[in-house]
């Protein structure tokens, strides 16, 4: 209508087109801001980016960094994810911190372990997509990119004993600390990393030494670098039984019984000797623990039932073994008996 003056909105300014903005250029960088933040929400932000940053050292003086660096960071920090109670310290107290807001408003409050479970949960949840998955998908079980990925940083001397730091077992084998949460939004995280344990099982008993030394010129050192490889995982399957019984993946170590070697059945043993007999199910007097592999058997011990597995197999296998050489020596001798017959 005539005479009636319209109200000016002001508009924010893009301020972003008066600022410098740069992207943290490298690792050792963002290790320096990692250190220097105190903000939780800040440290979640640099987690959320961590995986993109590039390793390579931009100026004189840096130290270098590579992968297993940071998967071993991230490892470290990941630890204690599933439960708040392992991130606790004595001088911690009650107090309770607002974060933020719910989309309904309400306040959302956490104490320090609870931050640091967050954190820590961030951590475990880029693990899974930058580090557990891809080495889910890196090539087929057996392709040469699958054992590079494999050989030189999975297994290697510095990044598997972190692997099975965080995966350990404890609670005389009933838990995995790392795996214990099983509220429905981390279920498809921590598929991510049992699917991982799975393929890594799988590739301790299916590796073997190359015959052909042909990634290094050098064939002595190479030999020397996968006999190593070889002790490392033949002394970290014992590891691997344990993880994987706890997961009740049993499926995976029958499928390799008669690979199995003494030291697995020592765990595979030690673990069936943890049942107990209870006298509202058993007959007998008082609850006690089983004394025998036949007693974990009857107290239904998985792991028992796998060892008398393996007895029955290596049996029928080297009496099967045995049958069929006996046959070749009685058919090389017929052959050698016929070739000594004088014909008319």
């Amino acid at each position: 209508m005539p005479g009636i003056q319209k109200e000016e909105v002001s508009v924010a300014p893009q301020t972003l087109l008066t600022r410098e903005i740069l992207p943290i250029k490298n690792w050792h960088e963002w290790l320096a801001r990692w250190e220097d933040a105190k903000d939780f929400q800040w440290m979640e932000s640099l987690l959320h980016v961590g995986f993109t940053i590039p390793l390579e050292k931009r100026a004189y003086g840096e130290k270098e960094y590579d992968e297993v660096d940071r998967n071993r960071f991230y490892l470290s920090i990941a630890d204690g994810w599933a439960d708040a109670r392992l991130l606790e310290l004595p001088t911690d107290g009650d107090k309770r911190y607002l974060i933020g807001y719910n989309p309904s408003w309400n306040r959302i409050e956490k104490t320090l372990p609870e931050i640091r479970q967050q954190l820590a949960q961030k951590a475990f949840k880029m693990l899974c997509l930058n580090f557990f998955k891809v080495g889910l998908t890196a090539g087929g079980d057996h392709g040469d990119e699958f054992n590079q990925i494999w050989q030189r940083s999975i297994v290697s001397e510095r990044l598997f004993p972190s692997i099975q730091h965080f995966f350990r077992v404890v609670n005389n084998g009933s838990s995995i600390p790392n795996l214990s949460s099983w509220r429905k939004e981390e279920l498809h995280a921590q598929e991510e990393a049992v699917a991982f344990l799975v393929k890594l099982a799988k590739f301790m008993w299916g590796w073997r030494e190359p015959t052909a030394c042909h990634y290094d010129s050098d064939k002595e050192q190479a030999m020397q670098r996968f006999a190593s490889m070889r002790a490392r995982i033949d002394v970290a399957k014992p590891w691997m039984i344990e993880v994987l019984v706890s997961l009740k993946y049993f499926e995976v170590v029958r499928a390799r019984i008669l690979q199995l070697d003494q030291a697995c059945l020592a765990k595979l043993r030690e673990i069936a000797l943890r049942n107990e007999l209870r006298r509202y199910i058993h007959p007998v007097a008082k609850d006690r623990l089983v004394a025998t592999v036949d007693e974990a058997c009857f107290a239904g011990s998985e792991a028992a039932w796998l060892i008398k597995e393996h007895e029955l197999m290596i049996r029928e296998n080297n009496r099967l073994k045995a049958i069929r050489e006996a046959e070749e020596r009685k058919e090389a001798a017929e052959e050698e008996i016929e070739g000594l017959t004088v014909k008319e």
